[in-house]
C-alpha cells in the first residue's frame, strides 16, 4: 500500500508539471510538443531538470545554462498537484472511479491555472473535459445523464444571469461568460446538487484568497482578480470533503461518475 502511495504521488508531481507547462505553452502559443526550453534564454533545459520538483532542487531553481532563476510556481504546482492527485486517490480507492474524477479535475486545474495567467477561459481543456465527461457518462455512468445535464445548463445559466444583471446595475463586467462555461462544466461535472455550495465557497474562497494575492502583488484591492481558479478550488473541495463544505445545504450524497 506504501509503493502504491508513493507511485500516485509521484504520478501527481508528474501531471503538476504537465498541468502547468501545457497551461503557459497555451497562453504563449506555443507547440505542446516542442522540448522545455528556459523562459529567459529559451535554451533546453538539461533533461534531469525536468524532473518534477527534483530537478528544481537538483538545479537549485535556476537554469543550468544561463542560470536564471526558475520561477517557483514550478514545484508549488508540482506539489499542489500531487497533493490534489493523493486525495482524489485516497477519496476513491484504487478504482475506476479514481481515473474519472484524476482526468476532470486535471482538466479543471489547467483552466485554473490559465485563468490566473491571463484572465481568459481557453476553449481546448474545457472541450476535452467536455468530451471526456460525454464518454464517461455514454459508457459508464448512464444514470447520471440527467443529472450532469441539468448541472450544465444551471450551471452555466446562474453565472450568465448573474453577470448580466451586474453588468446592468454597475456598468461594468463583473463576471465574464468564461465564468458561466466553468461554472456548467463544473455542474456537468459533478451534477447540479452541488452548484450552490460550490458559488457559496468559491465566493468565501475568492474573496479572501483574491485580497491575499493583491496583496502579495502590491495591487490596488479595487484590482480585477480571476474567478476561475476559486470555482475550481471550491468545487474540487466540495466534492472531497462534502461533511465540511456541503454544510447548509441539502444534499445528501456524493455524486459520482
Amino acid at each position: 500500500m506504501i509503493l502504491l502511495d508513493l507511485y500516485i504521488s509521484i504520478l501527481g508531481l508528474f501531471l503538476g508539471s504537465y498541468i502547468y507547462t501545457t497551461a503557459s505553452r497555451l497562453v504563449k502559443e506555443v507547440s505542446l510538443w516542442s522540448w522545455s526550453s528556459c523562459d529567459h534564454c529559451q535554451k533546453r533545459i538539461v533533461w534531469y531538470g525536468l524532473i518534477p520538483l527534483i530537478g528544481y532542487l537538483v538545479l537549485r531553481g535556476r537554469c543550468n545554462r544561463c542560470g536564471s532563476k526558475v520561477a517557483k510556481v514550478y514545484p508549488i504546482t508540482e506539489l499542489i498537484n500531487a497533493v490534489a492527485v493523493f486525495s482524489i486517490f485516497r477519496h476513491t480507492g484504487f478504482e475506476i472511479e479514481f481515473i474519472g474524477h484524476l482526468i476532470f479535475f486535471e482538466c479543471l486545474f489547467v483552466i485554473a491555472v490559465i485563468d490566473f495567467l491571463t484572465y481568459k477561459v481557453y476553449a481546448q481543456p474545457v472541450l476535452i473535459a467536455f468530451t471526456f465527461r460525454t464518454g464517461w457518462l455514454f459508457f459508464y455512468d448512464r444514470s447520471g445523464i440527467i443529472d450532469s445535464i441539468l448541472g450544465l445548463l444551471i450551471g452555466a445559466g446562474i453565472f450568465h444571469w448573474i453577470a448580466y444583471f451586474y453588468q446592468s446595475t454597475r456598468n461594468k463586467i463583473g463576471l465574464g461568460q468564461g465564468d458561466a462555461t466553468l461554472l456548467g462544466l463544473i455542474g456537468f461535472g459533478l451534477g447540479w446538487k452541488l452548484l450552490l455550495p460550490v458559488i457559496f465557497w468559491s465566493a468565501v474562497f475568492g474573496i479572501i484568497g483574491g485580497w491575499i494575492t493583491l496583496k502579495l502583488q502590491k495591487k490596488s484591492l479595487e484590482k480585477e482578480i480571476a474567478f476561475g481558479p476559486w470555482l475550481v478550488i471550491a468545487a474540487f473541495f466540495v466534492w472531497l470533503l462534502p461533511e465540511v463544505f456541503q454544510v447548509f445545504f441539502f444534499m445528501e450524497s456524493i455524486p459520482r461518475f
